[in-house]
């Protein structure tokens, strides 16, 4: 019978209220669960807010990790945002930055790219986000490279 292999890093997914289902489940799935053959990760989904968190899929779900457990993970996935206007928490983006600054790889996904580029970790670097919020990405932070036309980009230790 095979062992599971060891934990080799620690991941943190960030939730938020309204966040849609389908991006918090792709990490979710790829990180939190195990696969036979693949290593085992030290799995947290977080947030920035207590207390149940409202889905777009009309349900609740209950987080139990701030963001004091970004303080200890190897990378840390921002899957989405509910609303590119809507400026993320503080609180969030200095733990994004504090994060970053000890060496924890950052991944922004879709509308996560906004949450990043607030936070001021994208700037001059080459970055993408969800093709259709593109041009407002461009014009509202213009000191970012976007490529709109690739599916990820790795900058420097940031992913998007």
């Amino acid at each position: 019978m095979p062992t599971q292999k060891s934990m080799s890093s620690s991941i943190a997914v960030i939730a938020f209220d309204r966040i849609s289902p389908f991006h918090l489940a792709g990490p979710c799935v790829v990180f939190g669960e195990s696969h036979p053959g693949c290593p085992t990760f030290d799995f947290k989904v977080c947030s920035a807010e207590s207390g149940k968190l409202h889905t777009s899929g009309g349900f609740d779900i209950a987080v139990h990790f701030g963001l004091s457990a970004l303080k200890k993970a190897d990378i840390i996935i921002v899957p989405s945002w509910r609303d590119p206007d809507e400026k993320p928490p503080s609180a969030l983006l200095k733990a994004l930055n504090a994060a970053y600054a000890r060496g924890a790889k950052i991944v922004g996904l879709c509308l996560g790219a906004f949450v990043l580029a607030e936070a001021g970790l994208l700037q001059g670097r080459t970055a993408t986000t969800h093709w259709a919020f593109a041009q407002d990405f461009a014009q509202r932070y213009p000191e970012v490279k976007l490529n709109a036309d690739v599916l990820y980009v790795e900058d420097r230790g940031i992913v998007t």
